[in-house]
Protein backbone atom coordinates (compact mmCIF):
# COMPACT_ATOMS: atom_id res chain seq x y z
CA UNK A 1 0.00 0.00 0.00
CA UNK A 2 1.22 3.44 -1.07
CA UNK A 3 1.04 6.65 1.04
CA UNK A 4 -2.50 7.81 0.53
CA UNK A 5 -4.29 4.65 -1.15
CA UNK A 6 -7.19 3.03 0.43
CA UNK A 7 -6.79 -0.01 1.64
CA UNK A 8 -10.12 -2.44 2.29
CA UNK A 9 -10.64 -4.94 5.20
CA UNK A 10 -13.04 -7.65 4.95
CA UNK A 11 -13.69 -9.63 8.28
CA UNK A 12 -16.47 -12.68 9.49
CA UNK A 13 -18.16 -12.90 12.33
CA UNK A 14 -18.61 -8.99 13.11
CA UNK A 15 -22.79 -9.30 13.54
CA UNK A 16 -22.23 -6.34 16.42
CA UNK A 17 -19.63 -4.45 14.12
CA UNK A 18 -16.60 -3.50 14.66
CA UNK A 19 -13.51 -1.24 15.03
CA UNK A 20 -10.19 -1.09 13.09
CA UNK A 21 -7.04 0.75 14.28
CA UNK A 22 -3.45 1.12 13.15
CA UNK A 23 -1.08 3.73 13.53
CA UNK A 24 -1.12 3.95 9.38
CA UNK A 25 -4.68 5.49 9.58
CA UNK A 26 -7.26 6.71 11.58
CA UNK A 27 -9.47 4.40 12.84
CA UNK A 28 -12.42 2.92 11.09
CA UNK A 29 -15.87 1.66 11.92
CA UNK A 30 -16.85 -1.87 11.18
CA UNK A 31 -20.26 -2.30 9.99
CA UNK A 32 -22.31 -5.45 11.68
CA UNK A 33 -22.60 -7.90 9.13
CA UNK A 34 -21.63 -11.88 8.98
CA UNK A 35 -19.09 -10.87 6.19
CA UNK A 36 -18.40 -7.04 5.67
CA UNK A 37 -15.89 -4.76 4.73
CA UNK A 38 -14.60 -1.38 5.71
CA UNK A 39 -12.12 1.08 3.60
CA UNK A 40 -9.46 2.85 5.21
CA UNK A 41 -6.69 5.65 3.48
CA UNK A 42 -3.46 5.22 4.65
CA UNK A 43 -2.15 8.65 6.02
CA UNK A 44 -0.20 10.76 3.34
CA UNK A 45 2.86 10.56 5.90
CA UNK A 46 2.14 7.20 7.30
CA UNK A 47 5.61 5.64 8.26
CA UNK A 48 7.08 3.65 5.45
CA UNK A 49 7.77 -0.30 5.86
CA UNK A 50 5.92 -3.03 8.13
CA UNK A 51 2.36 -1.95 9.53
CA UNK A 52 -0.29 -4.12 11.23
CA UNK A 53 -3.77 -3.10 11.80
CA UNK A 54 -6.34 -4.83 14.40
CA UNK A 55 -9.72 -5.74 13.74
CA UNK A 56 -12.23 -5.75 16.96
CA UNK A 57 -15.57 -7.07 17.15
CA UNK A 58 -18.35 -9.68 18.65
CA UNK A 59 -15.50 -9.23 21.64
CA UNK A 60 -12.55 -10.75 19.78
CA UNK A 61 -9.42 -9.03 17.84
CA UNK A 62 -7.42 -9.86 15.07
CA UNK A 63 -4.26 -8.67 13.42
CA UNK A 64 -2.70 -8.45 10.01
CA UNK A 65 0.38 -6.90 8.42
CA UNK A 66 0.94 -4.98 5.21
CA UNK A 67 3.53 -3.11 4.17
CA UNK A 68 3.38 1.02 3.60
CA UNK A 69 5.19 1.95 0.48
CA UNK A 70 6.46 5.61 0.17
CA UNK A 71 4.85 7.83 -2.88
CA UNK A 72 1.18 8.25 -3.80
CA UNK A 73 -0.75 5.56 -5.83
CA UNK A 74 -0.87 5.14 -9.31
CA UNK A 75 -3.98 7.40 -10.53
CA UNK A 76 -6.08 5.04 -12.79
CA UNK A 77 -9.25 3.77 -14.06
CA UNK A 78 -11.66 5.29 -16.52
CA UNK A 79 -11.59 8.98 -16.70
CA UNK A 80 -8.74 9.20 -14.23
CA UNK A 81 -8.05 11.80 -11.80
CA UNK A 82 -5.47 13.51 -13.10
CA UNK A 83 -6.61 16.15 -16.71
CA UNK A 84 -3.83 16.04 -18.93
CA UNK A 85 -1.31 18.68 -18.82
CA UNK A 86 -0.73 21.31 -21.67
CA UNK A 87 1.99 19.62 -22.98
CA UNK A 88 0.16 16.91 -23.22
CA UNK A 89 -2.50 18.15 -25.19
CA UNK A 90 -0.37 19.55 -27.23
CA UNK A 91 1.45 16.39 -28.28
CA UNK A 92 -1.42 14.84 -29.10
CA UNK A 93 -2.61 17.24 -31.47
CA UNK A 94 0.37 17.19 -33.35
CA UNK A 95 0.26 12.99 -33.04
CA UNK A 96 -3.27 13.30 -34.60
CA UNK A 97 -2.74 16.15 -37.00
CA UNK A 98 0.40 13.72 -38.59
CA UNK A 99 -2.02 10.78 -38.85
CA UNK A 100 -4.56 12.79 -40.39
CA UNK A 101 -1.85 14.17 -43.31
CA UNK A 102 -0.27 10.77 -43.38
CA UNK A 103 -3.71 9.17 -44.38
CA UNK A 104 -4.51 12.41 -46.81
CA UNK A 105 -1.49 11.85 -48.76
CA UNK A 106 -1.60 8.29 -48.77
CA UNK A 107 -5.18 8.61 -50.33
CA UNK A 108 -4.12 11.49 -52.86
CA UNK A 109 -1.60 9.18 -54.30
CA UNK A 110 -3.84 6.06 -54.31
CA UNK A 111 -6.56 8.13 -56.44
CA UNK A 112 -3.66 9.20 -58.38
CA UNK A 113 -2.12 5.80 -59.08
CA UNK A 114 -5.68 4.75 -59.84
CA UNK A 115 -6.36 6.99 -62.57
CA UNK A 116 -3.11 6.73 -64.66
CA UNK A 117 -3.37 2.46 -65.21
Amino acid sequence: MHQGALLTITASGCTGGGTITSTAFPTVTLPAGATTSATARVNNNAATGASTLTVQCSGRSANASFTVLAGTPAQGGLGGTQGPSTTATAVGGALTALALATGASLLIRRRTHLTRT
